[in-house]
């Protein structure tokens, strides 16, 4: 009866241990794949119009040891003679407000979801535009079609539409927006299309990209002293620090529970180890009276503990490769995430061995006293 109790007992914290520490593994990875894929960033914006990022200054920010990769934006004022703007208010110039994006789909109000497309892609090249639905209805304008723009001294810049797009917010305007204000006047495309409008290669803002979102605070630092008089500088980490800090809840809860299986497990298995030996003392003198070397005795003792530990192990472990995926699917940490929640082959045989090196250790203390104490004085004591 005691060896199936035994038995139930290793199963258990087996499953335990093995439920936890897959858990935790998981913890650990999602810690490192969040660090990689966080995209945190610092967001510099210049307070000079006249006095904006030049390449130099880019090329500065790039050599920074944890900057990962830089999404310059730029954004100037132009006409076009081809394209007739949306109307403002009166009195306002008819112009248009290029924007231009390393990346369109990040920092852009597309990134925030104030904008979307309806038509086309992003742009591709550094040709491609983006306009506004109704800007293009108004115009005639189709996917693939061209736009010709002009700045104030003359320049000309040609354009491909490759998107259309719409906030739902055109129609709820006032007439007292100016026409370079409209939502449907705003044309984006890419930082070097803006670049050859303008003429030189300028930047109003730039969105430095970190590679360690750790060391977030300490790059910003740096950043802030080599352009503390240019530029008002901001971070954003809020997506970062929320998931990390769900990831160190899950960990920390996960630790505490192996902690306590581990303790309670071990301490409820050496009382019942010591219960099992004091049933078996009888036992124990007799083969020591017939000759049989204690060691001989220990080694059977402790092969059987063995023996039952590593079943309750088999059995362990089958039962949390079946049930860890059920467990994945209710845990928030991993919603959306690829890793799988299962032990490495080396994990579990770190667990078997740590558990059948306690198994030994708690035997021996077990058995310890009735292998000390004289064969005589247990066999008068059951005699008694």
């Amino acid at each position: 009866m005691k060896s199936v109790l035994l038995l139930l007992l290793f199963l258990v914290i087996n499953s335990m241990v093995l439920g936890t520490l897959g858990i935790r593994k998981v913890s650990l990875g999602l810690a490192e794949e969040l660090r990689k894929n966080a995209e945190s960033k610092i967001i510099l914006e210049s307070m000079e119009a006249d006095h904006p990022f030049e390449e130099t200054d880019m090329q500065a920010i790039e050599e920074e040891p944890n900057v990962n990769w830089l999404n310059r934006i730029s954004e100037m004022q132009v006409g076009s003679t081809t394209c007739i703007p949306v109307a403002g208010s009166e009195g306002s110039e008819n112009t248009f407000t290029v924007h231009g994006y390393d990346e369109l789909e990040k920092d852009s109000p597309f990134a925030d979801k104030v904008y979307r497309i309806t038509e086309g892609n992003y742009p591709q090249g550094s040709e491609d535009i983006v306009v506004n639905q109704f800007l293009a209805e108004d115009n005639g304008i189709q996917l693939g079609d061209k736009i010709v723009f002009e700045t104030v001294d003359g320049r000309e810049q040609e354009a491909v539409v490759a998107g259309l797009f719409l906030s739902g917010m055109e129609r709820s305007q006032t007439e007292n927006v100016r026409t370079v204000n409209r939502i449907e006047n705003q044309i984006y495309g890419t930082a070097d299309f803006v670049n050859r409008l303008s003429g030189r290669t300028c930047f109003l803002n730039v969105a430095v990209y970190v590679n360690d979102p750790e060391q977030l605070t300490d790059t910003k630092e740096v950043l802030e002293r080599m352009y503390q008089d240019r530029a008002a500088i901001g971070i954003t980490d809020n997506t970062f620090q929320k998931l990390k800090m769900m990831i160190g809840q899950t960990g920390r809860i996960t630790f505490l529970i192996f902690a306590l299986t581990v303790t309670s497990g071990s301490l409820i298995t050496g009382l019942l180890l010591a219960m099992w030996m004091r049933s078996r003392k009888t036992e124990i003198a007799v083969l020591i009276s017939l000759g049989i070397a204690k060691g001989n005795i220990l080694s059977q003792m402790i092969l059987e503990e063995m023996i039952l530990y590593f079943v309750a192990f088999v059995g362990a472990g089958i039962a949390t490769k079946l049930l860890l995926p059920r467990i994945s699917n209710s845990l928030a940490i991993m919603q959306g995430n690829s890793i799988a929640l299962e032990l490495s082959f080396s994990w579990q045989s770190g667990v078997l061995c740590i558990g059948l090196a306690g198994v030994v250790i708690l035997t021996g203390i077990a058995i310890f006293p009735y292998m000390k104490k004289p064969v005589k004085e247990t066999l008068s004591e059951m005699e008694g």
